[in-house]
């Protein structure tokens, strides 16, 4: 069985043993006997709340990352005996640090059930005329790919076994801290952003102007590639985008970044340029005048087409038809991501777990979209 890490407040509650008679608190500390450490402010301290283990709050000289002190007031409180035991996790986790080790200096990074993130970035990063720091940021993207991690367990009756690996997202200030983190831990040579899907998926980039400058770029090609990364890593671990399940793999990165930030704006494409755009990221309106402007089929094509050699318009073609499925056909998401891996026959799986053929399946989309989807939509401001 796998062991079960709480987050890092949660832990000192739900863990806790019951205490003796006399260690009952005080009214100071709620009769905790503890109280919250007065070196993280509160927005932090929620934070916190939401990740396994992060090293900016291990190195707290004041807590030491438990983020509670004794309280000062009495003589302790249920609370009291989880704070020692709570602070040797953190400092086993701290210890396990190759990053850190190969750069010979601390490196930020978290943990959360299904994400090891590390954000190595020295600047703060653009958010409209603000700019938010880096420690808040890698906690946003924390609760970015949580997100995605729980709807891809709901979508696809995901349980214990079921995720083979902790996905591994780096960021990077320096592209030579990039390119030497991948080639130290992953043998390769790229220079560019990099994604490894599959076993032990990775994805790496780093701070590139005009790519991955701004807050809101950060979040949502973390987001985006989330997807495709716990995807790749479900009950096989295989990147299907290259095994004739690109129409499913495309579909997975564009829906949950959509679903968290309600437009999708990051291309699985090769050699992507500004001009790898469909509709500046909003699609349900421009989906529906697609549709309701062109006899020509749409899906079949793109089902033996691998991710990366779609272009933007059919990416936004998998992104809708994979709507259609979580919303009406959700049951059939596991079985056909298990025969895609399988590297069965795509008209088959429809037939079988859709109970229609390839073009009826398009017919059934096709209205549903005309019948769900807006005439006019906004972008929303982030």
């Amino acid at each position: 069985m796998r062991r079960v890490i709480l987050p890092l407040a949660v832990a000192l509650v739900a863990a806790s043993p019951m205490a003796p008679a006399d260690e009952e608190g005080c009214r100071r500390c709620d009769h905790r006997g503890v109280v919250a450490c007065p070196e993280h402010d509160d927005e932090m301290l929620e934070a916190e709340k939401h990740v396994l283990f992060c090293s900016v709050a291990a190195r707290c000289e004041t807590c030491l990352g438990a983020l509670v002190i004794d309280c000062k007031h009495c003589d302790g409180g249920p609370e009291s005996a989880r704070i020692e035991e709570r602070r040797a996790e953190i400092r086993a986790w701290l210890a396990g640090r190759e990053v850190e080790r190969h750069f010979e200096r601390p490196v930020m990074r978290c943990e959360t059930k299904h994400f090891e993130l590390v954000f190595d970035l020295q600047e703060k990063v653009r958010e409209g005329r603000k700019k938010v720091d880096p420690h808040v940021l890698m906690h946003r993207v924390a609760d970015d790919t949580s997100h995605v991690a729980e709807k891809v367990v709901e979508h696809f009756g995901v349980g214990e076994d079921d995720i083979f690996a902790k996905m591994r997202m780096w960021m990077w200030e320096e592209p030579s801290d990039h390119a030497s983190a991948l080639e130290t831990f992953l043998q390769s040579s790229a220079t560019g952003d990099f994604k490894l899907l599959g076993r032990d998926p990775v994805f790496s980039v780093w701070k590139e102007p005009g790519l991955f400058a701004t807050v809101s770029a950060v979040r949502s090609v973390f987001t985006h590639n989330a997807g495709h990364m716990l995807v790749s890593n479900l009950f096989r671990e295989r990147d299907i985008g290259v095994i004739g399940g690109g129409w499913f793999d495309a579909g997975v990165g564009h829906w949950y970044e959509y679903d968290r930030f309600e437009e999708s704006v990051n291309y699985c494409i090769e050699e992507a340029s500004i001009a790898s755009n469909f509709a500046n990221g909003v699609w349900k309106a421009a989906m529906r005048k697609l549709v309701d402007s062109t006899d020509e089929r749409l899906v079949p094509p793109l089902l033996d087409v691998p991710t990366t050699s779609m272009s933007a318009k059919e990416q936004a073609v998998c992104w809708s038809f994979y709507d259609w499925l979580v919303v009406e056909k959700r049951d059939a998401l596991r079985p056909m991501l298990r025969d895609l891996k399988q590297e069965r026959e795509t008209r088959e799986i429809f037939t079988e777990h859709l109970g229609m053929g390839v073009l009826a399946a398009e017919d059934a989309w096709r209205e549903w979209v005309l019948e769900t989807y807006p005439k006019r939509e906004k972008r929303r401001r982030r």
